[in-house]
């Protein structure tokens, strides 16, 4: 049975590919509009744009801390839950590795989370425990700590003893782990014997990555349920705006479709207990994807009809306008994103168009080596066979004349005055979307 509401609701100001979005007082409000409840206080991409804070070190620069506990207190002035993203341990992957299994490194770490809550009033914290410039030890490698230790074994007292800091200094705050490239056994062990006080969890909604046409698949489910009956609240990220990581550079992406299909799929997973924006939000952006959250978030027992009929006419001729979405939509679902990681920057760096064989991703992470396996096709080096390259450049060339035809059917319907420029910039992602997914479908024959 699917709750009535998510408890909570997480967003973010700005996205990696426009992260310069002023933190005011119109932006906080547009957010708290559309039906968020939590803020997280950083863009927190490794990338680290614009210089967003990433990894608690980052705070040690007064001047950036001065800017994140500024963001608590207008967080908070608008009604909203502020929640810190961190990677945690630090690692320069080129340089260094910090160990968990040190004492010092542990001590560190909590006295750290102390002095932030202490200092920031900041409500809660997210942690990544690998990515977001951290790292953890293999049991493989030299490290005389951790050679022959589990990994779930070395982090449930590391976790513990960061969630007790925290509580420590701000009774009651909540620790959300992000168990980000653990394997799906991993993940489990952990959860099965972690101290759940004042632990949450928060995942992409698949295995792979967080997309907008897979979401809420079986390993997450798993973790969802096995979450439920530890008692640890469990929040699952998705795509609801026109942007996202797997179309990064565009910010009008029409497919409302998948909108709902993300939002009520995650309704309807047993032990969910909230959601979160992974890419980011941009609110001059905001166009017929957020239309869809927000009205969602307000009637989920609407059905997908009648919030498509009811978005759609305030864009104006009601039929070739959802037709055109639904074309877009499929087209996205059709697009062979399954076959190569790599394929998320498809339309933000062009080389990504004129491949002759699909790229590779074979990282040294658990879920690389076990559980991302079962979602992308390629994930190690080797021949790849003719049939695999036909059948990625027969689907991105599908995908492509469904984008194509999408544009031309919103090019051609009866605008509403207002809406126009919306469109316009709808019209502009379908086509350059369309052109890089042909590009790609014609360099893999």
């Amino acid at each position: 049975m699917k709750d009535s509401n998510f408890e909570k609701v997480i967003g973010i100001i700005g996205n990696p590919t426009n992260p310069d979005i002023a933190w005011s007082s119109q932006q906080l409000s547009t957010l708290k509009g559309i039906g968020i409840n939590t803020l997280q206080l950083s863009i927190a991409w490794s990338s680290k744009p614009k210089n967003e804070v990433l990894n608690m070190e980052d705070l040690d620069d007064p001047s950036v801390y001065a800017v994140y506990k500024d963001r608590v207190k207008k967080a908070h002035a608008h009604g909203f839950k502020a929640l810190a993203h961190f990677g945690i341990p630090y690692t320069n992957y080129h340089q260094f590795r910090t160990c968990i299994m040190e004492p010092g490194v542990i001590k560190n770490y909590c006295n750290r989370l102390e002095k932030f809550f202490l200092e920031s009033n900041a409500d809660e914290v997210m942690v990544y425990t690998y990515d977001q410039r951290a790292w953890l030890c293999s049991e493989f490698d030299n490290c005389t700590n951790c050679k022959g230790v589990q990994l779930h074994k070395r982090l449930i007292p590391f976790l513990e003893a960061l969630a007790s800091a925290g509580a420590n200094a701000k009774p009651g705050a909540m620790f959300w782990w992000e168990p980000w490239e653990l394997s799906e056994g991993q993940i489990i062990a952990v959860l099965e014997g972690i101290n759940a006080k004042n632990l949450g969890i928060i995942t992409h909604s698949n295995i792979g990555e967080v997309n907008f046409t897979n979401t809420v698949d079986l390993p997450t489910r798993n973790i969802a349920r096995l979450a439920k009956m530890r008692g640890i609240p469990f929040i699952a990220e998705g795509f609801f705006g026109g942007s996202g990581e797997d179309i990064a550079g565009l910010s009008h992406m029409p497919c409302p479709r998948l909108v709902y299909q993300q939002l009520d799929s995650m309704r309807g997973t047993y032990g969910l207990t909230g959601i979160k924006e992974y890419y980011g939000f941009v609110p001059a952006d905001f166009s017929v994807n957020i239309d869809m959250f927000s009205m969602y978030l307000q009637s989920p027992n609407a059905g997908l009809d009648s919030l498509l009929c009811e978005i759609a006419s305030q864009y104006g001729e009601k039929a070739p306008i959802l037709e055109a979405w639904e074309t877009a939509a499929h087209g996205m679902e059709i697009f062979p994103y399954n076959a190569s990681w790599w394929l998320r920057f498809l339309i933000s760096d062009p080389g990504t168009q004129s491949w002759k064989s699909l790229k590779s991703t074979d990282w040294e992470t658990p879920s690389w080596k076990s559980s991302r396996r079962a979602y992308y096709m390629v994930t190690g080096e080797g021949e790849q066979h003719p049939w695999l390259l036909e059948d990625v450049s027969l689907r991105a060339s599908a995908a492509a004349r469904r984008l194509k035809e999408a544009a031309r059917l919103l090019a051609q319907a009866q605008i509403s005055p207002v809406k126009k420029t919306d469109i316009q910039a709808q019209i502009r992602d379908l086509t350059t979307y369309a052109d890089a997914a042909s590009k790609f479908a014609d360099s893999m024959r």
